[in-house]
């Protein structure tokens, strides 16, 4: 039996009855953070592209573009939604994949239940299906695959699309099996791509390529078995014999891989390997009340992993903004915050911030394993000593520990876009999204005709 054999078991077997509701609850914070990070999102500039070239294709469907005019098909549907999920780079990710799982997920499964007039509870238990099958191949390639240079987002990202896409759809175990293995067929992205459009962009293709995966095998569509663990299956060619172990793909059906690995929030929009080292900026200007114009110096050592991507010390632009560790920890030392506001031209563009950054350094953290978070950071102020502190982990990214700051979040982010009583009602729809009869009632409400825009500007706080 090959690998995808059995995963393809997994997915077509009957829903689980949840006699704990977590996963579910989980699976619900995930859409929550993912609705409103994508409503934020449709103020970025690529955001603009991409609502130009659908408005050109004159393309129409069943599906709506949340905060976008138009509609589309379910799998251009889950490309622009999920492109622009990811524009911020405020999305939740999982230490596994290296990336991360809602944004490729969830954006087809709304899809398709505004298609298909599917329920909220059928949504959220393809999600935690999904979710699974995309972590348990992460487990197989990570962490070759992820420094390599692949971003695990699109090319993994499109497995979890297709196997959650497959469940929703209730696929049999044969057209699950061609699904996942079109995934495999279709599976692109890499992490040069990161600080520019085409991040989001890819991550958007790894959403459409998983859903049309499903949709395709749902009519009929074959594709070989062994297209993940063949001698010129995905495991070869993307990772390279030696480089993945296919006994992490087997399943625990006693612990679903959400409530294990899970799920990590973001506070900051930005990339997730800056978040920690913001943290610690935070933390030592509030510790020692220290005034940024006597920074001489900064020092940072961060997990050499997760260094190559974000030690950017000179950018030019927002979306370079957002993964540059010099230009983040730099931002919160001077201005004691990160918010959506640093990463805007006129943010990117100061010159106390440029200034301070050509005095910062970054190193490699010894000791560190997996794409674990921790960093020490100094800061030279003139003292006998450089001041000092040194964080296992970021602050608040636990579903346990965000869950008090998730409602703030989606406040502020849907209030981008959105008036405060409509952010407001569309807070309720969610809420209460597992007992939706169908899931399109709630795509339909974030249609921009169905309200009136928010006049709000972004401030740095």
């Amino acid at each position: 039996m090959t690998a995808l054999q059995d995963l393809a078991g997994f997915l077509a077997a009957p829903p689980p009855a949840y006699a704990a509701c977590e996963p579910l609850s989980r699976a619900r914070m995930a859409l929550v953070d993912l609705i409103g990070v994508t409503l934020a999102g449709t103020e970025e500039p690529v955001a603009g592209v991409l609502a130009a070239h659908h408005a050109a294709t004159g393309e129409t469907g069943a599906c709506s573009l949340i905060g976008m005019a138009g509609s589309a098909t379910p799998p251009t549907a889950a490309f622009l939604n999920g492109a622009v999920g990811h524009a911020l780079d405020f999305d939740d990710s999982n230490f596994l994949l290296g990336g991360h799982p809602s944004v490729a997920i969830l954006p087809g499964l709304l899809a398709l239940a505004e298609a298909r007039n599917l329920s909220g509870l059928a949504v959220l238990d393809a999600y935690v299906a999904g979710f699974e099958v995309l972590c348990r191949i992460a487990a197989a390639v990570n962490f070759h695959h992820y420094e390599k240079g692949w971003h695990p987002t699109a090319t993994l990202g499109t497995f979890g699309a297709a196997a959650g896409a497959a469940r929703l759809l209730r696929l049999s175990q044969p057209q699950v099996l061609a699904a996942l293995a079109f995934a495999a067929a279709s599976a692109s992205g890499v992490k040069e791509s990161f600080g520019s459009m085409a991040k989001p962009v890819q991550v958007g293709q790894a959403a459409s390529r998983g859903t049309l995966a499903a949709m395709l095998a749902e009519q009929g569509l074959t594709a070989p078995a062994t297209a993940l663990d063949g001698p010129r299956g995905f495991f070869e060619v993307y990772d390279g014999a030696g480089n993945y172990d296919p006994a992490q793909l087997a399943i625990d059906p006693d612990e679903p891989e959400l409530m294990r690995s899970g799920l990590k929030f973001k506070r900051y929009a930005c990339c997730g390997s800056t978040h920690v080292a913001i943290d610690a900026a935070l933390a030592l200007r509030r510790l020692e009340g220290f005034d940024a114009a006597a920074i001489r110096s900064v020092r940072l050592l961060v997990n050499p992993r997760r260094r190559p991507h974000v030690d950017r010390p000179q950018i030019d632009e927002p979306l370079g903004a957002k993964f540059s560790l010099q230009y983040t920890v730099v931002a919160a030392l001077i201005d004691g915050a990160v918010g959506l506001g640093h990463f805007s031209p006129q943010a990117v563009a100061r010159r106390d911030i440029a200034a301070l950054m050509a005095r910062v350094s970054v190193g490699d953290l010894d000791g560190m394993s997996g794409l674990a978070q921790g960093c020490v950071l100094e800061v030279d102020v003139g003292t006998a000593a450089p001041l000092a502190v040194g964080f296992d982990g970021p602050q608040g990214r636990d579903v346990t520990e965000f869950a008090d700051f998730l409602d703030r979040k989606f406040t502020d982010c849907a209030g981008q876009v959105l008036t405060p009583a409509r952010v407001a009602q569309l807070h309720a729809q969610l809420g209460g999204f597992a007992a939706l009869p169908s899931a399109g009632a709630l795509m339909r409400a974030m249609r921009p005709d169905t309200y009136p825009h928010a006049t709000r500007s972004r401030s740095h706080d």
